[in-house]
């Protein structure tokens, strides 16, 4: 874990632990009521529960390169979450539509985005920070 004073990219990865941690959220209460008898998405839907409580528990354990690695995981989880939403409401994705915005979708892909803008501004940040750091040639 790294220590020391919270540096201004750690607003961003404190923001992108509570969304991620809330997509899984979502993802969990969905499989347990109306995505449960659903083969294949319900699967689905719990493996993304678990990766975003992965990907959050290792971004609240670290702040350097593990966490940056953890914040790219992080928006490859949430645009995959993404892009199957936008497939499953204009087509089919493994035999399931989602023929209507219900709410906890609507809000799923509010937060989605939400994370990833919290996730992609950590890494900046981050890059920002140590390239503030880094000796200059001489």
């Amino acid at each position: 874990m790294s220590s020391g004073p919270l540096a201004r990219s750690d607003g961003l990865r404190f923001a992108a632990i509570a969304l991620v941690l809330l997509e899984g959220g979502i993802h969990l209460q969905q499989y347990e009521g109306t995505l449960h008898s659903v083969p294949t998405i319900n699967t689905r839907f719990v493996l993304n529960a678990i990766g975003a409580a992965a990907v959050a528990l290792v971004l609240a354990g670290s702040r350097d390169e593990l966490g940056v690695l953890a914040a790219l995981a992080g928006i490859g989880l949430t645009l995959g979450a993404l892009a199957s939403l936008a497939i499953a409401r204009v087509s089919f994705l493994f035999d399931y539509s989602e023929p209507t915005l219900r709410s906890a979708v609507a809000l799923a892909a509010i937060v989605e985005l939400a994370a990833v803008l919290a996730l992609a501004g950590f890494i900046a940040g981050r890059l920002r920070e140590v390239g503030a750091r880094a000796p200059s040639p001489a």
